[in-house]
């Protein structure tokens, strides 16, 4: 700067004359290179967008099961809250449970979009007991029927993919040995179970709290899913699974990230992450069949005793 001073005294004002070339390319160089070392480098960029990637790989599969976890918490608290309605359902009607045609789904929560339009708008009994009216048209109300991890599995090819709580009004299925119709079809294709499924009939026109078993065992409301993974025939849409060009129905209803897993609440409204065998009416963790006495019967057919 001394010299650019001394300069510019010795050629008279420097406001109204041009630098000599020298000076300029001096002051040029060392502008740019100033500016070039503050700069990022191609190679740099590309390290920087790399490091990211590979951050994201690592903290991405965190992500998922932190919200998985979060959504099977908030899962069981919705079912835990049902399963407690039930049990004050069960006190106003002298233990007996509720039954009629779809009961196991039309129970409670809002209407639905898949209104069956032969029965209209049915009352759903189990919303009184959570301060809801028993008709609800819309599902703003009905967000304790909601799974939050809810993403379909209706074994419908039309609405596989919406979410349950949206077409049925609720995203939770009830045991159909308790709640649902008086009276059960077979369950085999082969005719090994008309012995047990007959007795259960005999038992589902009065189904009554103090003639079942052990409520801390006795299934009684799950996630959607668990009564086709249940059933011991395989649902027709399964045998497709390997067809389709996404996933097939039963991965589809496992809405917690575990293979053979949904929520489910107890007869006494506990609540757990169960895995549910097919065919088992009764296992170590749990019993679908509510009727202690016909154990024996289901011992038979589903080939073990616990």
């Amino acid at each position: 700067m001394r010299q650019l001073n001394k300069l510019a005294l010795e050629t008279g004002n420097s406001t109204n004359r041009t630098l000599p070339l020298e000076v300029g390319c001096l002051v040029s160089f060392r502008r740019i290179k100033i500016r070039n070392g503050s700069a990022f480098t191609l190679i740099e960029l590309l390290v920087v967008i790399a490091t990211i990637a590979v951050l994201l790989a690592i903290l991405m599969p965190a992500l998922r099961r932190a919200r998985l976890l979060a959504q099977g918490v908030a899962c069981r608290a919705n079912l835990r809250q049902l399963a407690t309605a039930w049990n004050l359902y069960l006190d106003d009607y002298e233990g007996y449970f509720y039954q009629g045609k779809d009961a196991n789904l039309n129970y409670g929560g809002w209407q639905g979009q898949g209104t069956n339009p032969v029965l209209g708008i049915v009352p759903r009994p189990l919303n009184r007991y959570l301060g809801l009216p028993e008709v609800l048209e819309s599902e703003d109300s009905a967000k304790v029927f909601r799974c939050p991890a809810d993403r379909g599995g209706i074994p419908n090819l039309n609405q596989m993919y919406e979410k349950v709580f949206r077409i049925l009004g609720t995203s939770y299925q009830a045991n159909i040995f308790l709640i649902g119709q008086n009276a059960c079809g077979t369950f085999s294709t082969n005719g090994n179970t008309a012995e047990l499924d007959a007795a259960i009939s005999a038992r589902l026109t009065e189904v009554n709290r103090s003639k079942v078993g052990n409520p801390a065992r006795i299934l009684l409301i799950g996630d959607y899913g668990w009564i086709n993974q249940w059933i011991p025939v395989q649902h027709p849409l399964e045998r497709l699974e390997p067809i389709l060009n996404q996933k097939g129905l039963k991965e589809w209803a496992e809405w917690h990230g575990r293979v053979d897993c949904y929520n489910m609440a107890f007869l006494d409204s506990h609540t757990k992450l169960l895995n549910i065998r097919k065919g088992f009416y009764v296992t170590d963790e749990y019993s679908v069949l509510p009727f202690e006495e016909l154990n024996y019967l289901a011992y038979e057919v589903q080939g073990y005793q616990p």
